[in-house]
């Protein structure tokens, strides 16, 4: 019976290589059924270290081998896949299967080689570490065994990254080290820090065997006299001992090499002939004086001295190769054809003059000649082992020009997808740099209840307001009036009346009463940055997985397995129809991407819950993987809130973080944001080790009670050690005390000389003349002077005195107090061992260390995992570099497409799984950041619904010459992009829809569907029996005939009173029969126009609102409503004219999005003469003709006058 390694890689040879903690493996990858891919894998197993907690090590490796899964370079091995074996007990990468020999099997036939051959094999090398280095990954073990040469003589590197992995996850007490000290850097030998260069003279010992031919046992003997001066030089700075003599960096070491192969290339050389008319042409320009082939030759070779390129000519008309080639000089561009008396030589036949410019462009894609050129006048049969044949020549030239074409081709294509989305974004942060948006506010109340704050807005255009919910607002600062505080998101705006939601960090006592308020420039240009970033990572193909790169400029390369088929028995959801079976499939069996389409009401986040279970957990068909990664992102909050709570209720134990704004998530999302997740991560991680240590303990037979009484002689052994400290520091204190007792005896002496002079004074005043005084007075004056010198410098050293001896005396009662506490504490200890004199102590202390020393290896091995234990169980309560690790102890991540970028950007985090909700909604840069993070990606959506949104208004700042950006460019997401090109095996579309009454569906999918909608709910479940509407579903009320039914402009919007006032008049009469039935509804207003929102607003809450009883009303515009759903939506059309102008009404995706919200009873009222006058616009079928067809038409329908 075969055995498989995680179920999916079957064993095909066992042992084919490894060491101590690792094994490898040949297998084959069971999930590879195509014939034509080669399904063999190397599988390298890390055996589980015996201890410590099982989560914390699965995260660790993950964290090491996370950040070698998206490597991609043709001389470096792919990881193809990792995890965790249970039946082996081993964690485990996959790699790609590379046939051909090691360095060390090869080591005779690369011997072989010649001297060019080697260079250009140890460039191979050389590239290969380049890219891990730039990618801060140091192979730490480069040797002979770890660089493979295959069939084709292309080098791949091996194992880059593992010796650091098991470094990481191994500890020390079971590694002694991995790298093989034959090729192992000096300052690895003395086990300091491995940097690059570590590498570098690890490849230098490689190189020096194999440019040598000898196998190096000892480096002191290494010979390179014998070498060529340049590889000579290159591999004594390699293996330079000192750090500061050796190559910096490894491109150091690739630039000397290219050099080298450079002027080995430039020995080799093509050789041209010329004819007659060569010579007669460069006579009759004037370049030579006579005409002679001796100075035609001089000056051909002058000319072909720098570098050359070569291209081929076409017939200016046909466009077909002539059998010439042009070969670009200097100055002048020559004609060659291949001689013809010996086809391995070319020969001039003609040359041509082309301005400096031209000249400059035919070399910039033309072959560059790599060899040097030797022009000769005669015949000359003599040929060298360094001429080149013209064959290979011409054989270079055809193929570089193939490749050119081919790869510009792939530029302008990719130019022409990505140029536009890097185009918007540059207008977007055009705009954003001279952006205006700064609005008076005043009437500032803070809400500290709900941790809000309401505003007035000084304007008549208030309505125009481009914020959104994700807009970050600030507000002028109350301590600089012209600084900004970044305060929150906007709740509402409604006739000048702005509420915002607080952030919980916001100082609201710094908010200023009155001011300005705009959006906040640091926040978009962040999501500008991260979008950007995004691009270029897939335009150089630096996302997880390269080959989504790939797709995205040629969906048509994408590809399935095409091996799947499902029931319903293998769902776990009992929301399964036929066409989310199909879509599971092919979402499933998907290589790369899968794109869904989801109308309105056909369960998109059903399909989601029920992938994310697939994928976990799987089924008879397929193999789930439970220790897969799995982000869902989205647009807007309220999608994934909405996607992570069903997939929460299918899978109620998945560890789920939801990471971003905390006011912008729902309640019960709150409760998995990444700082609760990473508090329970931590105390588990506590938990688990603590209870693996218990089971180590007792599994190995350690004596608790010896170990604690050990323990206890190790505290009184260090306390002993501190009060030895103590007394010594307490002799040094007395010295320093004595010298400044010192200071006593100085002042003794001042202080009798100034007695002296005082009795001196009083006894040579008594009664003496005023003459007399005057000369006592002048000595005293003398002996005064001589004492302040002394006393002066007295002085200053006595207050330094006085400050050390304050000090000291306080250290010393300090000392004298810990040693108090320290004696005690030696005394407590020993209680504890149930001794009291000191002999008992060394003799209970010898008695344990007697019996210690029986099992030393034991215990000292207990001791270093318990060290270990603590200090994981340290680091984790300090939060010490391990959100990394938290992280990837969950299941599902939850985040908007930018929000994720936040946490991507510390750390290294990558998905097996990316899922976006929403995906049609997304700009193509915005969506492509969640894109970049992902292995397979699964885009949910449907482009027949709301755009993209970018402001219309970046088109002004764009640069005629150099762009043209439209509307169509600003709207095209790349959801509705792929859908377009993808083959029907990555993408599907749901189909069933349960949310709207089917005469209500009908209608969605005739319109906007092309009849393909079916609608799986049933007229009497979904209609409200309103006798006033005849028990209709669908109903237009139409003000054609109603002289007040025209639309009033306002500024740049549009509004229409009589629209208003029918609405809330139908909504009584509606309210007052749903009583009757004992009814609640949910009630959208629709209005397709932000003035028209306002004065509904207006009228609900100043006249309606308190008599509705039965209704829970909603108003507001289109985009906000995108997915929502409710029983009743009343839709106001706004527009009423006699040219039939509808503006943006006549969106389809708009219209498809206002009436597909409903799920029971949909109301049009408007102007229908006005709606369908025109028939078509702008070239394509007005929508609302269709629509108002339909209604007359159908007998669930009603059109009324009003």
């Amino acid at each position: 019976m075969a055995t498989y390694i995680a179920d999916r890689y079957r064993l095909k040879k066992k042992d084919i290589g490894g060491g101590n903690m690792a094994s490898i493996h040949l297998c084959e990858d069971t999930d590879i059924d195509d014939d034509e891919k080669d399904s063999t894998v190397i599988i390298k197993m890390f055996n589980k270290p015996g201890i410590g907690d099982e989560d914390l090590q699965r995260q660790v490796f993950n964290r090491e081998v996370e950040s070698l899964d998206k490597l991609n370079h043709k001389n470096v091995v792919k990881i193809l896949d990792r995890g965790y074996d249970s039946g082996f007990k081993a964690f485990f990468i996959v790699l790609e299967y590379i046939k051909g020999k090691t360095f060390k099997e090869a080591f005779d036939d690369i011997c072989r080689f010649n001297y060019a051959q080697k260079l250009e094999l140890m460039k191979q090398v050389v590239e290969g570490i380049e890219y891990l280095h730039k990618k801060n990954i140091v192979h730490r073990d480069l040797k002979p065994s770890n660089l493979i040469l295959d069939s084709d003589n292309i080098v791949k590197i091996i194992d880059f990254g593992i010796s650091k992995l098991q470094d990481t996850f191994y500890s020390d007490y079971t590694l002694a080290g991995f790298a093989t000290k034959n090729y192992s850097s000096p300052e690895q030998l003395q086990r300091k820090m491995i940097t690059a260069q570590s590498d570098i003279y690890s490849l230098g010992l490689i190189f020096y065997e194999i440019f040598t031919c000898s196998t190096l046992s000892n480096r002191a003997t290494m010979d390179v006299d014998n070498l060529e001066p340049g590889i000579k030089n290159i591999l004594i700075k390699m293996t330079r001992e000192e750090l500061t003599l050796r190559y910096s960096s490894i491109s150091e070491v690739r630039r000397d090499l290219e050099k080298e192969l450079s002027i080995l290339i430039q020995e080799k050389y093509i050789s041209l002939g010329f004819t007659k008319s060569v010579t007669k042409r460069l006579y009759t320009t004037g370049y030579i004086v006579k005409e002679e082939n001796s100075l035609a030759l001089d000056i051909l070779n002058n000319e072909y001295a720098g570098k050359c390129y070569m291209l081929t000519s076409k017939d200016r008309e046909t466009g077909k190769f002539i059998d010439t080639f042009e070969l670009y000089g200097s100055r002048f561009v020559s004609y060659l054809k291949v001689n013809q008396r010996d086809s391995t030589r070319f020969t001039v036949t003609g040359i041509a003059f082309i301005a400096p410019d031209r000249l400059m462009i035919q070399k910039e894609h033309a072959y560059e000649i790599p060899y040097g050129i030797k022009v000769s006048s005669g015949s000359v049969r003599i040929k060298t082992k360094t001429e080149i044949d013209a064959n290979i020549i011409i054989e270079n030239v055809l193929n570089h020009e193939v490749d050119y074409n081919n790869q510009r081709n792939d530029d302008m294509h990719m130019k022409d997808i990505t140029g536009k989305w890097r185009d918007i974004l540059d207008l977007e942060k055009k705009q954003l740099s001279q952006k205006k948006s700064f609005l008076n506010y005043h009437k500032c109340k803070i809400n500290k209840d709900d941790l809000s704050l309401e505003i007035d807005i000084d304007t008549d255009k208030a309505y125009e307001l481009n914020y959104s919910s994700d807009d970050m607002l600030q507000m002028t600062t109350r301590k600089n009036i012209h600084r900004f505080i970044d305060v929150g998101h906007m709740r509402e705006c409604s006739d000048g009346h702005m509420i915002i939601d607080l952030t919980p960090q916001v100082d609201c006592s710094n908010i200023a009463a009155v001011g300005e308020i705009s959006i906040s420039m640091r926040m978009a240009e962040i999501a500008l940055s991260r979008q950007s970033k995004a691009l270029k990572s897939i335009q150089y193909k630096e996302n997880v997985n390269p080959e989504i790169s790939d797709i995205i400029f040629n969906p048509g390369t994408a590809k399935s397995k095409n091996n799947l088929i499902l029931t319903e028995k293998d769902c776990k959801s009992i929301e399964i129809d036929r066409s989310k079976l199909m879509s599971l499939e092919k979402a499933l069996s998907a290589e790369n991407i899968f794109l869904l389409q989801g109308p309105p009401g056909t369960g998109k986040t059903s399909f989601i819950s029920e992938l994310v279970y697939q994928i976990l957990n799987g089924n008879e068909k397929y193999k789930g993987n439970p220790n897969a990664k799995i982000l869902i992102a989205s647009q807007s909050h309220v999608a994934v809130d909405h996607s992570l709570s069903k997939i929460k209720n299918l899978i109620s134990d998945i560890k789920m973080i939801r990471v971003g704004i905390l006011d912008k998530m729902t309640e019960a999302s709150r409760e998995y944001t990444l700082d609760i997740f990473c508090r329970d991560w931590t105390q588990k991680v506590i938990e688990n080790c603590k209870e693996a240590l218990a089971r180590y303990k007792t599994e190995i037979g350690i004596d608790e009670s010896l170990q604690e009484k050990n323990s206890i002689i190790t505290e009184i052994e260090s306390i002993t050690a501190e009060i030895k400290e103590l007394i010594e520091e307490l002799s040094d204190v007395e010295i320093e005390l004595e010298k400044v007792n010192v200071l006593d005896a100085k002042w003794q002496f001042i202080n009798d000389k100034i007695v002296s002079m005082k009795q001196m004074v009083s006894i040579k005043t008594a009664g003496v003349t005023e003459e007399h005084l005057v000369q006592i007075i002048e000595d005293f004056t003398d002996n005064l002077f001589a004492l302040n010198e002394k006393l002066a410098k007295v002085i200053d050293e006595s207050i330094e005195l006085a400050e050390q001896k304050e000090n000291l005396e306080a250290r010393y009662a300090q000392i004298n107090d810990a040693l108090v506490v320290k004696s005690s504490e030696v005394n407590e200890w020993k209680d504890l061992l149930g001794i009291s004199t000191q002999e008992d102590y060394v003799q209970v202390k010898a008695d344990i260390q007697a019996a210690l020393k029986e099992n030393k290896k034991k215990y000292s091995k207990y001791s270093k995992i318990e060290n270990l234990c603590q200090e994981w169980q340290k680091r984790v309560t300090q939060g010490d570099g391990l959100l990394q690790e938290s992280l990837a102890d969950a299941t599902l991540v939850g985040a908007t497409c930018l929000g994720i970028a936040s946490l991507s950007e510390g750390i290294e985090f990558n998905f097996d799984w990316v899922i976006v909700d929403e995906a049609g909604k997304a700009t193509p840069p915005e969506i492509l950041v969640p894109i970049c993070l992902g292995k397979k990606v699964v885009l949910v959506g449907d482009h027949k619904q709301l755009p993209p949104v970018v402001d219309e208004a970046i088109l002004k700042f764009q640069d005629k010459g150099s762009m043209n950006i439209k509307k169509e460019d600003l709207e095209l997401s790349l959801f509705e992009y792929l859908e377009r090109s993808l083959s029907d095996d990555c993408k599907n579309i749901l189909d069933e829809q349960y949310r709207m009454n089917p005469v209500i569906g009908d209608l969605i999918s005739k319109l906007f569907y092309e009849d393909k909608l079916i609608s799986r709910t049933s007229k009497e479940e979904k209609t409200i029996p309103l006798k006033m509407y005849e028990n209709r579903s669908l109903i237009w009320l139409s003000t054609a005939n109603n002289p007040d039914r025209r639309e009033e402009e306002i500024s740049d919007s549009y509004r229409n009173s009589c629209e208003a006032k029918i609405i809330f008049e139908q909504l009584l009469k509606i309210d007052e029969e749903l009583g009757e039935m004992k009814l609640k509804k949910e009630t959208a207003i629709i209005a397709g126009y932000r003035g028209q929102k306002d004065k509904l607003n207006r009228l609900y809450e100043s006249s309606y609102k308190a008599r509705l009883h039965n209704m829970m009303v909603e108003i507001n515009t289109v985009d906000a409503f995108q997915g929502k759903e409710t029983d009743i939506v009343f839709y106001s059309v706004v527009r009423s004219n006699e040219e039939g102008k509808l503006g943006f009404l006549k969106d389809v995706r708009r219209l498809n999005v206002a009436f597909s919200r409903v799920r029971e009873l949909l109301v049009v009222v408007g102007d229908h003469h006005c709606a369908q006058k025109q028939i078509e616009i702008n070239g394509q079928e007005n929508p609302f003709v269709g629509i108002i067809n339909y209604i007359r038409n159908n007998d669930g329908c009603l059109m009324r006058e009003v």
